[in-house]
């Protein structure tokens, strides 16, 4: 399964959707909709699916739907499991090369070109320098300079070959590795809303802790009201958005860290040098697919505040709620592109 840590980034809260009588035109003339809410473990993570709707039992099984469509996902792409497709690739890509079901595939390949595009600040290469700082396994350490020079030596979208005229993949040499950690949430609850929008369902959350898409709204409601923790106070929410048909993802480097001779290291990595990123506390992003989500919101955190206010300057489609510490140590935040 795809690695996942306790800690919530992302609160949402539900207004009183159902206390008042009166709907937006979606429920016009119609009677009162039910709600339907189910959570269930997947991808290390908890998935929650509110739905609301004339037929209760037809968004059961819409859901049902969508949460057998993540679990699908999971089995696929999970770099722990020992009979996943990405397992294998991982295994013999460095020998031959695989051919790849389409899907993982296109997924793969959007990846990569991602990394290309950000210049390498976002990169699926780099769970073995998540693994030689000991974030996988939660022993936070420092490695050894010639440790961290080997292990630089097999990180990087350079060391991969997607060839789309026969789907396969391969490695340029022994440990390469890919690892979709830090995108599969967001493209499951893309697929899970695909999957609620196919079975009519017009009002829905997916979330799945740090990724989150809304279908519509609720009842009364002009978007789905979302709490964006600070990243100083983790228990407390330090910003508010609306979300209607777009979805959300934020990066922090506040659930998962260790501390050296006073020095506290997060596992946001930057693949291009191979140390944690410094300065910066978190970034929400908002953007029309939860898979470009997860990814601006990790090329955000690895580009540092001058390098995303630059970016964002280039994609202003791209929404950003950012936490950083200036160079005095005080904590300051930005909205870009609302």
């Amino acid at each position: 399964m795809l690695p996942r840590f306790k800690k919530i980034l992302i609160f949402i809260v539900f207004a009183g959707a159902l206390l008042t009588g009166a709907f937006p035109n979606s429920f016009a003339q119609q009677p009162r909709p039910e709600m339907y809410k189910e959570s269930r473990r997947l991808m290390w993570a908890q998935f929650e699916i509110v739905a609301y709707g004339q037929n209760k039992t037809q968004l059961a099984e819409a859901a049902d739907a969508a949460f057998n469509e993540i679990d699908r996902l999971d089995k696929q792409m999970s770099n722990y499991a020992e009979t996943s497709e990405l397992t294998y690739i991982n295994r013999n890509a460095a020998h031959k090369d695989i051919i790849v079901e389409k899907e993982l595939f296109d997924l793969l390949k959007f990846s990569l070109d991602a990394s290309r595009e950000s210049g390498g600040t976002f990169d699926i290469t780099v769970g073995p320098l998540m693994k030689s700082w000991g974030f996988f396994n939660k022993q936070g350490r420092i490695p050894e300079p010639n440790e961290l020079k080997s292990v630089m030596a097999t990180v990087g979208n350079k060391h991969v070959t997607a060839n789309a005229s026969n789907r396969t993949i391969r490695f340029d040499g022994e440990g390469v590795e890919l690892d979709l950690g830090g995108i599969a949430k967001g493209y499951a609850v893309d697929k899970a809303a695909q999957i609620l929008r196919e079975s009519g369902v017009t009002s829905a959350l997916i979330t799945s802790g740090s990724s989150i898409y809304a279908i519509g709204t609720p009842p009364n409601i002009s978007g789905w009201k979302i709490e964006v923790t600070d990243p100083t106070s983790p228990t407390h929410s330090a910003e508010s958005v609306e979300l209607k048909d777009n979805a959300i993802s934020t990066s922090g480097c506040y659930d998962k860290n260790f501390t050296v001779a006073g020095k506290t290291y997060c596992h946001i990595m930057d693949p291009r040098t191979g140390y944690p990123i410094e300065g910066m506390l978190s970034a929400t992003v908002i953007t029309p697919r939860g898979v470009d989500a997860e990814v601006y919101s990790k090329v955000v955190m690895v580009s540092g505040i001058d390098g995303a206010k630059n970016y964002l300057k280039r994609h202003p489609e791209i929404r950003a709620i950012i936490f950083y510490r200036q160079s005095d140590g005080t904590v300051a935040s930005v909205r870009l592109n609302f």
